[in-house]
């Protein structure tokens, strides 16, 4: 579908690093909403996460304030700020009847999705000849993480899964395999015309080899590597020869048979060994175009594809018939439900006046073809985002499609100039950066904070490698240098404050490629007392989590011998594990108070819902003051607090999803079983973070996520990690692009983009390098996120460890590569020239042996410990609202006296509906005779009735004013607020004021119309209300007059005040 080009306000915002584009929003609204050309409620407003949109939020309605537009201000809550996939389910929920699909759906967890998908899997035929031969096509179990082939290859089936769904209905369309197959012969290019005779051929120089040395040329070899390697040589040899096939599809043997072992000039072989040797190393150097590997490749793509597509249209029927949603289908139902249904496009821009969308370069293409929809046919869209910084293409984000529209609007682009982050030292080293990596893609920016004092670029040399042994790794070295900061007097500029300050943990951020580096920095921080914030693994392997687990255990099974041990000398008043085995020899170990505590609820656990069971169990062990004892209390609450959360998950999980995955029931025993299945699970061992932003420690993330944040001091390391692509990834290009308006026809050109994996290293080079300029691209992007994450000093963790690279392969493989070919840097002792711009640094030599300094004031930055849990004080509870209708009160009824002021009605019909109608009725008649006509049509009363009640009033009135008491007031209002808070509402229905003071009488209709009835507690309450409320009418008496039966009940002076504090035995409900 093209979409027209409307007469519309289209801006994009390229918006460097710290160039302040939320800034930019923030005032491009303003001015829209100023000029009342946008109306504050009917904004939309997309980020990509929770955060970002609540800072959107608040950063917009500042924006507001700060013009004084109060009431706008008050109007953005009203608006729609969300992230994209928010988006997508507003838009499915909203208009579920056009879009088929349940109006309440229930979001699918990880975990039900996995089940799913698993289901779908043992179903789809497509992946049976990989499955018959996993090693064949690259799959191996990893048993260091714990990965079984199955793993492996369902893993590979997601990714795909992932990647076609992000194509929306183009990812089914069965035209996308062949394109993709035909690239893979391209690059692979011309193969062996017999490949049988080259398989024969390398057979019998084989067999040659055998034939003249069976021993396998070792005899006069007695060097133990010469020796080895003539040893596999020959098993080789003879695997080879007792079985041939392996040469039909086994291209690793190939491989192997390449690098056969053959003479140095230390070692040599026994004559006619070698030319054998080269023989065989001749033959199967007919590898790299042998037809065999490429046919693999192509029908492991093709059996990927397929079945990704099968099982994305039987994953797609069960969950609609489930009615169930999952994160994709925010995305994609709502992108097909806009292009399919004009009416329901129209219907949400008809809610809008404009669209504004952050980061819009990480879009994949079905989230650009949603937010496209609507940004293209809305009067006013802000873009805003940064190619450059463009690096979630893991998740299927493609800055080309951002590019394409910017190039498409050339007039519609309004760079930002400035940046608002750092100092102008540390933007001079961006500037130049920036300017290297991108050419003149490159906007530069202008600093607009102040200079400040001390070092801004700072390199930390390093000689020796992370696999060097015989002196300090780079972790050892960058650990020191950040104790020594945290130690010295350096000071850096408070963000909030401008002033300068001491360098506290937090002020530190180091940032790496892979998450098992961080586990290496951290470990050699720690050892120095350096507090350290970081998101690692070992949440089921915790300590209080496996002493919570093995009480969970014990509890729903008191047979489990090694829960209890497990649990009685890990967990609350460990005892040693010797005195435990003892004491279960000798029988004695079921007495512990622990274990008795715990088999006392063990029946009950039955009958709880997991969560409630998990808590049980917690507090029967005491485990949480024990958690709160450790020496990371923080970290260990909130270790619990993610069990109690996994048990509520639980409860939650679809009970057919469960029964399917094989577990019936709710109890403990099934929840224990559901935990440890899903400890497989990406990031199911993570461990929460219980700091969020507030943690005094050095922070380590990786590259990917320092996006979006900055910190005074950044330090920068791994430089050394390869960029290549990895083999067995897929990704996806456009070739209509041009068409970027016709986002239908962008996604329709999609063609996917295989890298296989070979063992040939000369036809795995050669997709490797069609992939180039994108990988590159990437570590461009990486490289510019993380050196512009620093305020105030960016360190730098120089690899000169590197080797040169080889004449023939000047390609870049690694993130230093890119840096040093785009940049050209020249460092020297006090400066670092970046293709001709000179910027100062401080430059350290790191020596071979890293020091090692310990924290000084360590204790200052320890997490906070929690003290004893003690019991709160019982607080008296006081109502917040009463009502003086439900009152009870306290003290014997008092005595009243009957004034019989007419005859009793014939009929008495105790209706609530009349009851309102005759207390309008008597209002009317005391105060305004001159709307009786009115009083029929207001009250619905008949004629004979109003006249019933016109006599009833006015005997009433008689009897008030020969009393002394004629001014009449009627439907009192009254609020009142006690000394403890409590707030008190009701109406007095008549209130009779007279010289002596005043008389309360509350009407009532049917009734016995004996004495006060139940009424009195009420009674009371008003006439406390009364004498608070209108000291200068003191009360002369209360009454209670009982229309139907025309009697006035009547009290004196009342002796019982509304309660004003608690009572024992008086409530308020």
């Amino acid at each position: 579908m093209a979409h027209p080009k409307l007469d519309r306000d289209l801006v994009i915002v390229p918006a460097g690093a710290g160039a302040g584009k939320t800034h930019r929003i923030k005032t491009q609204l303003s001015d829209w909403v100023k000029s009342k050309t946008v109306r504050p409620e009917r904004i939309l407003a997309v980020t990509f996460t929770e955060a970002a949109a609540s800072e959107l939020r608040e950063r917009i309605r500042s924006g507001l304030l700060a013009n004084g537009l109060v009431s706008e201000a008050m109007a953005v809550e009203r608006a729609y700020v969300s992230t994209i996939h928010g988006l997508g389910l507003r838009i499915l929920t909203e208009h579920a009847l056009a879009a088929g699909s349940s109006p309440q759906p229930r979001h699918l967890g990880d975990a039900e999705r996995d089940l799913l998908i698993r289901q779908a899997l043992a179903h789809s035929k497509a992946l049976d000849p990989i499955k018959q031969e996993p090693e064949r096509y690259g799959y191996s179990a990893n048993w260091q993480r714990g990965e079984s082939v199955e793993d492996s290859l369902r893993a590979r089936v997601l990714a795909m899964i992932d990647l076609l769904r992000g194509l929306g209905e183009t990812g089914r369309d069965r035209k996308l395999i062949e394109p993709a197959l035909a690239r893979l012969d391209a690059i692979y290019g011309p193969t062996l015309a017999d490949p049988v005779s080259a398989r024969d051929a390398l057979l019998k120089a084989i067999e040659l080899m055998l034939t003249a040395f069976p021993e396998g040329g070792m005899a006069t070899i007695t060097s133990k590597g010469p020796r080895e390697a003539l040893e596999n040589n020959l098993a080789l040899f003879q695997r080879v020869r007792k079985k041939p096939h392996l040469l039909e599809n086994d291209w690793q043997v190939w491989q192997d048979l390449r690098g056969l072992w053959t003479s140095n000039s230390r070692t040599k072989t026994p004559d006619g060994y070698d030319e054998l040797a080269l023989a065989i190393i001749a033959q199967a150097d007919a590898l790299p175009s042998h037809p065999g590997p490429l046919e693999d490749a192509k029908k492991h793509l093709l059996c990927l594809i397929t079945c990704a597509q099968e099982v994305m249209q039987a994953y797609e029927e069960r969950k609609k018939a489930l009615g169930l949603i999952d994160f994709a289908d925010m995305i994609t139902g709502a992108e097909a439900l806009l292009r399919k249904n004009p009416e329901v496009r129209q219907a949400v821009l008809d809610e809008i006046d404009c669209v504004i969308i952050d980061e819009f370069q990480d879009t994949n293409p079905v989230q650009f073809a949603l937010l496209w929809q609507l940004g293209a046919n809305v009067p006013r869209t802000l873009l805003v985002g940064d190619v450059k910084q463009s690096i979630m293409g893991f998740q299927g984000a493609d800055p080309r499609l951002s590019q394409a529209l910017a190039k498409s609007n050339p007039a519609s682009t309004q760079p930002l100039d400035r940046n608002w982050r750092s100092t102008p030292a540390v933007m001079k080293f961006v500037n130049a950066m920036g300017e290297g990596l991108f050419s003149e893609d490159y906007n530069p920016l202008a600093p607009t904070r102040d200079p400040v004092d001390g070092i801004a670029l700072e390199i930390l040399d390093l000689h020796k490698s992370r696999a060097v042994r015989t002196a300090s790794k780079p972790q050892e070295h960058v650990a020191e240098r950040i104790a020594c900061l945290l130690n010295s007097a350096e000071t850096i500029t408070d963000r909030h404050t401008k002033s300068a300050r001491p360098i506290r943990p937090s002020d530190i951020a180091l940032l790496v490629c892979r998450h098992s580096t961080a586990t290496r920095y951290a470990d050699e921080l720690r050892m120095r007392g350096v507090p350290v914030r970081i998101a690692e693994n070992g949440w089921l392997n915790s300590s209080t989590i496996r002493a919570a687990i093995a009480a969970l255990s014990y509890a729903a099974n008191p047979q489990d011998i090694h829960a209890a041990l497990l649990l009685r000398t890990l967990g609350p008043d460990p005892i040693s594990l010797q005195d435990a085995l003892s004491a279960q020899l000798d029988g004695q170990l079921a007495r512990d108070g622990v274990l008795e505590r715990l088999r006392e609820i063990s029946d009950s656990l039955l009958r709880l819902p997991a969560s409630a069971a998990v808590n049980l169990v917690v507090d029967t062990a005491n485990i949480r003051p024990w958690a709160a004892s450790q020496r990371d209390a923080l970290q260990a609450r909130a270790d619990l607090l993610r069990l109690e959360a996994e048990a509520i998950e639980f409860e939650k999980a679809h009970r057919d999803l469960k029964a399917a995955s094989g577990f019936h029931g709710e109890t403990i025993k099934v929840f224990l079983g559901w935990l440890t299945a899903r400890a497989g699970e990406r990031d199911f061992d993570r461990r929460p973070d219980p700091s969020a932003n507030t943690a005094e420690a050095v922070e380590i993330v990786t590259w990917h996520a320092s996006k979006g944040r900055e910190w005074p001091i950044t330090i920068v390391a791994e430089f050394d990690n390869s960029i290549l692509e990895r083999p067995g990834t897929t990704s996806v290009s456009f070739e209509a692009l041009d068409q970027i308006d016709d986002i239908a026809s962008v996604l329709a050109s999609a063609k996917l983009i295989h890298t296989p994996s070979f063992v040939a290293p000369e036809a795995q080079k050669l997709f490797i390098e069609d992939r180039r300029s994108d990988f590159e691209a990437i570590a461009k992007n990486l490289l510019y996120v993380s050196l512009t994450r620093a305020r105030d000093r960016l360190i730098i963790e120089w690899p000169s460890f590197l080797k040169d690279r080889e004449e023939d392969a000047p390609e870049a493989s690694c993130l230093f590569h890119v840096f040093k070919d785009n940049c050209k840097p020249i460092l020297t002792d006090n400066a670092l020239r970046l293709n001709g711009a000179e910027c100062d640094v401080h430059l350290k030599q790191m020596a071979d042996i890293a020091g090692f300094t310990e924290l000084k004031n360590g204790l200052a930055f320890q997490s906070i410990q929690l003290g004893k849990a003690d019991r709160l004080a019982t607080t008296q509870l006081t109502p917040w609202r009463v009502q003086p209708s439900s009152a009870s009160a306290v003290g014997k009824r008092p005595v009243s006296r009957t004034i019989q002021i007419g005859t009793p009605w014939e009929a008495v019909v105790n209706d609530a509906l009349r009851g309102s109608a005759l207390h309008l009725a008597i209002h009317g008649q005391l105060l305004r005779q001159d709307l009786e006509e009115e009083l029929a049509a207001a009250t619905g009363l008949n004629e004979e009735t109003l006249t019933l009640v016109a006599d009833r009033a006015e005997a009433l009135k008689a009897w008030l004013s020969d009393a002394g008491y004629s001014e009449l007031h009627c439907e009192i209002p009254v609020l009142y607020e006690t000394e403890v808070g409590t707030l008190i509402n009701g109406t007095i229905d008549l209130l009779a004021v007279g010289p002596k003071g005043s008389i309360l009488i509350d009407h009532k209709s049917g009734g016995s119309g004996e004495g006060l009835g139940p009424y009195w507690p009420q009674l009371a309450a008003y006439a406390d209300l009364v004498a608070k409320l209108f000291p200068k009418h003191p009360l002369q008496g209360i009454g209670i007059f009982w229309i139907d039966h025309g009697s006035l009940e009547l009290v004196g002076q009342p002796s019982v005040a509304v309660p004003t504090e608690p009572r024992a035995n008086s409530a308020i409900v």
